[in-house]
C-alpha cells in the first residue's frame, strides 16, 4: 500500500452539501477532498424539487422566526452565484424559473395574511391580479375562467439541480474520488480508499466532514432522524404547461407543491410534493396515485387527467435529531473532536452550512495550504446520478 495522502479536509458524501463545501474550501485554499461511494446527488439531492426557499414555506408552517430569517437571503445569494458574482461560481447551471407561485384555493387565514405583510416578507411576495390571467405572468395551468383562487408570486427561484452538481463536479474534479463501500474512519482517523480496479490508498485528513445524508448514521454521537416522503410524478401531453407553485387551502401546510421538469425523452414532468407526499407515506403506490389524481382533478377540474401517467417513489429526509422528531429549524452541524457531521436540511441552505463549517476549521488548527492532487489523478471519479423521473426501475401507469 502506498504512503498516506494528507489532506486538510476529507468530505464524505457527494450531494449538494458535500459539493458546495468542497467548492467553498477549495476557493479558500484548503486541501479538501470529496469521497463518494455511489453517484453524485444520489440519495436526497437529485430528489429535491430545486426550490430556493426564501422564507414563505416556513411561514406557512408557523416557523416564521429563526428558519425564515435564515433562508431569507438565499434566493439572492443563489442568483448571484448563477451569475458568477459570488464566492461560488455557478455559471453554466440552469435556472428553471425565476419565481415560484403560491396558489390559495380560498382566502388566506389571518395568521397567513399577517405573515405575508410582515417585514420579513416585504418585497418577497406579491399578489398577482386576477385581471392578468391572460398574461405570461400568470401560471398557464391557472389561466382558466373557472379558476377562482388567489395567486401570489414568491421571490423563490427554482434551479436545475443536476446542472448545479455538474458545474461543481467539473470545476473540482481533481479533488473528487470514488470509493467502494462506506467510508470508515480508523482509530487513528485515516480513511482507506478502496476500488476493485485500484490498490487501496490511505487518506489522512486533519478534519473529516460527513455530509452523507442517511450515511451519517455510522456516527454514534451524531444522532439523526429520517422523515419519509412519498413523491409523485406525472407526465403526458395533457399536462397544462409548466407550473412551479405551492397550493394551499384552509391549512397553512401546502396541500401540494408542484415543480416542472423534462425527462430524457423531452417529456414534461410534474413533480408533486407537499402535503400529498407527507401524508402519502402511509399509502402504497396505487393508493398514492389514486389520491394524486383526485387532488389534481379537484384543483384543476378543467384539465383532462385520464391520459396522464403517474409514478411514485419514497425518499428519506435525513436530518439531525429533533425533539419529538419535528421539522428542523435550519441546517445542523455537530462535532466530536476533528470529525464533523452536517445536514443542510434544505438544498437552499447548503451555502450557509458550508460557511459555518469553514468558520470552524481555524479553531481546529487547520489552515489553508496548497496541495498537488496529481497522485490521485488516475483514481476513478464518481459519475453523475439521475433524476427520479429518468429512473428505469419505476413503473408508470
Amino acid at each position: 500500500m502506498s504512503s498516506a495522502f494528507n489532506v486538510d479536509v476529507a468530505i464524505i458524501g457527494g450531494g449538494i452539501a458535500g459539493l458546495w463545501l468542497l467548492a467553498r474550501l477549495r476557493e479558500q485554499g484548503y486541501a479538501a477532498l470529496l469521497i463518494e461511494n455511489a453517484q453524485l446527488g444520489t440519495g436526497q439531492t437529485l430528489c429535491a424539487q430545486g426550490i430556493i426557499h426564501g422564507g414563505a414555506k416556513y411561514g406557512l408552517h408557523g416557523q416564521a422566526g429563526q428558519t425564515a430569517e435564515a433562508v431569507a437571503g438565499m434566493p439572492d445569494l443563489w442568483r448571484r452565484c448563477l451569475r458568477g458574482e459570488a464566492d461560488i461560481d455557478l455559471r453554466g447551471a440552469a435556472l428553471l424559473a425565476e419565481h415560484q407561485y403560491l396558489w390559495a384555493t380560498r382566502a388566506p387565514t389571518s395568521q397567513l395574511a399577517a405573515f405575508f405583510a410582515s417585514k420579513l416578507m416585504r418585497g418577497r411576495i406579491e399578489k398577482v391580479a386576477a385581471a392578468g390571467k391572460a398574461d405570461d405572468d400568470y401560471p398557464p395551468a391557472l389561466r382558466h375562467p373557472h379558476f377562482h383562487g388567489t395567486v401570489y408570486r414568491l421571490d423563490e427561484p427554482i434551479i436545475d439541480v443536476a446542472s448545479v452538481l455538474r458545474v461543481l463536479a467539473e470545476r473540482y474534479r481533481d479533488a473528487m474520488v470514488r470509493h467502494d463501500g462506506p467510508a470508515l474512519l480508523s482509530t487513528d482517523s485515516h480513511l482507506t480508499l478502496r476500488h476493485p480496479d485500484r490498490a487501496p490508498r490511505v487518506i489522512q485528513p486533519s478534519v473529516t466532514v460527513f455530509t452523507a445524508g442517511a450515511g451519517n448514521a455510522g456516527l454514534p454521537w451524531a444522532t439523526q432522524q429520517l422523515r419519509p416522503l412519498h413523491m409523485v410524478m406525472a407526465r403526458g401531453d395533457h399536462l397544462p404547461g409548466q407550473l412551479y407553485a405551492h397550493c394551499i387551502g384552509a391549512s397553512e401546510v401546502p396541500r401540494l407543491t408542484v415543480t416542472s421538469h423534462y425527462d430524457a425523452q423531452g417529456r414534461l414532468i410534474w413533480y408533486l410534493g407537499g402535503g400529498l407526499a407527507e401524508a402519502g407515506v402511509h399509502r402504497d403506490r396505487d393508493a398514492q396515485i389514486r389520491v394524486a389524481r383526485e387532488e389534481l382533478q379537484a384543483l384543476l377540474p378543467w384539465v383532462d387527467w385520464h391520459p396522464v401517467e403517474f409514478a411514485t417513489f419514497t425518499i428519506q429526509r435525513a436530518e439531525a435529531h429533533q425533539p419529538g422528531g419535528g421539522r428542523p429549524a435550519g441546517f445542523s452541524v455537530l462535532r466530536e473532536g476533528q470529525v464533523i457531521a452536517a445536514w443542510p436540511t434544505k438544498l437552499a441552505l447548503a451555502p450557509l452550512l458550508a460557511e459555518q463549517i469553514a468558520a470552524v476549521l481555524p479553531t481546529l488548527k487547520v489552515q489553508p495550504r496548497p496541495l498537488d492532487f496529481s497522485p490521485l489523478a488516475d483514481w476513478p471519479r464518481p459519475a453523475m446520478g439521475v433524476y427520479p423521473w429518468n429512473r428505469e426501475d419505476l413503473a408508470w401507469s
